[in-house]
């Protein structure tokens, strides 16, 4: 299994933090995580639009920044929010740059997005959001093997081009997608794409995409082996269980109070009964509590952090598990801490595990 790192790039007022402060910090963290022996493999890069805290709105910006600061990791983009790119052949073209820029370390994930209030403040109808989801696929799918081609799309058109500079890793650098649904997984599956599933869901939620991105892949001829999977997980370390949660607790709830928070996002509680309550409002208790944080937050003491990434190894077959260790308006020497402690005791406890 290899490790990544997830960065949102967040500057909550509330914590006295400026974004070009954590910009520079972020730098500084993965030049660091980039040395030959922290057994950190990757960078993951996610995106969104008009959030207050200057959530990243631009993650290839980003990622040739750490390009240019790294060598080793892989640079990975999850997600990029595909209708919002204009013509699909811009984000083609920066793929192309970046992967060349990099020496060919970079993989781009894709999404149709989901908030209406990022659609509108680009003008752009949301009931459209999943054709030209589709129709960018489509052009991306060409261009990035350098030949030459033309689409004739409902929402765009390509005429005879051919992508230059063609992307450095051949025939093409990896393409993930998040896929919520069976139907977009499936389509996933017969184009070759790879997954990568949010952190929001459970560990039941978890399983069953997999294995139902896994059935794809055999339907569609394809060997699952051969086609990796990525999780998002939640992480922070510290001496005890307890002093971890204290410690992240301010900076991890402002994701989930004000970034991936009720009502623009679903959450459900699955009771002890069977039933399933959807939440509705930030506030509520079940996002604070035990219950939310099992089989989604890896939070804890050393121990405790080296068993769950085992668990995620091997019950779940997670192939890359992509760890948030720069939590929203979190000190730049509190994620070293944590960092350091991940690479230095955490890791050779699951690998002795």
């Amino acid at each position: 299994m290899r490790i990544g790192l997830m960065y949102g790039l967040q500057a909550p007022a509330r914590f006295g933090v400026r974004i070009d402060h954590v910009y520079q910090e972020a730098l500084e963290q993965l030049s660091w995580a980039d040395g030959p022996d922290t057994g950190i493999d990757q960078v993951w890069l996610t995106e969104h639009h008009f959030f207050e805290d200057d959530y990243c709105p631009s993650p290839l910006q980003i990622a040739s920044a750490i390009a240019a600061r790294t060598s080793r990791l892989r640079i990975c983009v999850g997600i990029a929010i595909l209708p919002m790119y204009g013509h699909p052949m811009r984000l083609a073209t920066d793929t192309a740059v970046v992967d060349n820029l990099s020496g060919g370390r970079f993989e781009l994930g894709v999404g149709q997005g989901y908030r209406a209030d990022e659609f509108a403040g680009f003008g752009l109808e949301p009931t459209e959001r999943l054709g030209r989801y589709i129709e960018g696929l489509d052009i991306l799918d060409r261009a990035l093997t350098g030949e030459r081609f033309d689409y004739d799309g409902k929402y765009y058109r390509v005429e005879g081009a051919q992508l230059r500079p063609a992307p450095l890793q051949q025939p093409y650098p990896p393409l993930w997608v998040g896929a919520a649904t069976p139907t977009t997984r499936r389509r996933a599956a017969r184009r070759g794409h790879r997954l990568l599933i949010s952190l929001l869901t459970d560990r039941e939620h978890t399983l069953a995409q997999f294995a139902d991105y896994r059935d794809a892949l055999v339907e569609a001829g394809r060997n699952p082996d051969e086609w990796p999977t990525a999780l998002i997980r939640e992480f922070y370390v510290s001496d005890t269980d307890e002093q971890a949660w204290e410690e992240v607790k301010p900076h991890l709830l402002h994701t989930y109070q004000h970034v991936y928070a009720p009502p623009a996002v679903s959450l459900v509680e699955r009771m002890a009964d069977g039933r399933r309550r959807q939440i509705a409002d930030p506030d509520d208790p079940y996002i604070t509590s035990g219950a939310f944080a099992k089989d989604r937050f890896i939070i804890g003491s050393v121990e405790h952090c080296a068993r769950e990434i085992r668990r995620y190894r091997d019950e779940l077959g997670v192939d890359n598990l992509v760890l948030r260790l720069q939590h929203p308006g979190e000190p730049h020497e509190m994620v070293m801490r944590s960092m350091e402690r991940l690479t230095k005791e955490v890791l050779p406890l699951v690998g002795a595990g």
